[in-house]
């Protein structure tokens, strides 16, 4: 056998092993982004479920603050936070801006554990404020808690999802 002859089967050779680790490596990729898209998609689903259920959640205080079963400051801290959670319909988006409006009007009050330390006076001091400051949002309260309560509540299409 001559050089050339060796230099051409060396060739060859290291050519199939590149082609064969080409393919490997292109194989690879391939698998990688399938498991890329079953993430995506994954993630698409479980951010439908999760605006789904919070917009049901948003329909579910709207109703009980129609049937007047919770306060309008307790109701306007769950859907301004609820409502983050949502990507809201420019009709929505107006509906719900009442209710931030009330819960930074309200911020202040203090709730659960740091209520509970207020002295009965203090209590009834800011329960006045809270039912004054309640008033100047009542009517646009209700109104938007009636929309609230019939909002949508249809599934959201993951492949509608944003994903970057």
């Amino acid at each position: 056998m001559s050089f050339s002859s060796l230099t051409l089967i060396a060739g060859a050779v290291l050519l199939a092993v590149l082609g064969g680790y080409a393919s490997y490596l292109a194989y690879k990729l391939r698998q990688q982004r399938i498991v890329a898209e079953q993430a995506k998609q994954q993630l698409a689903e479980e951010l439908a479920a999760k605006e789904a259920e919070a917009r049901q959640s948003v329909q579910i205080i709207a109703r009980a603050l129609v049937q007047k079963d919770l306060s309008e400051t307790e109701a306007a801290m769950r859907i301004a936070w609820l409502s983050q959670q949502i990507k809201l319909t420019e009709d929505e988006a107006q509906q719900v801006s009442v209710f931030h409006q009330l819960a930074v009007a309200t911020s202040h009050i203090p709730i659960l554990d740091d209520w509970a330390a207020l002295s009965k006076s203090e209590k009834r001091r800011l329960d006045t404020e809270r039912e004054s400051i309640e008033a100047n949002f009542r009517e646009f309260i209700e109104v938007s808690a009636v929309e609230l309560s019939s909002i949508e509540l249809s599934l959201i299409e993951p492949s509608s999802i944003e994903l970057r």
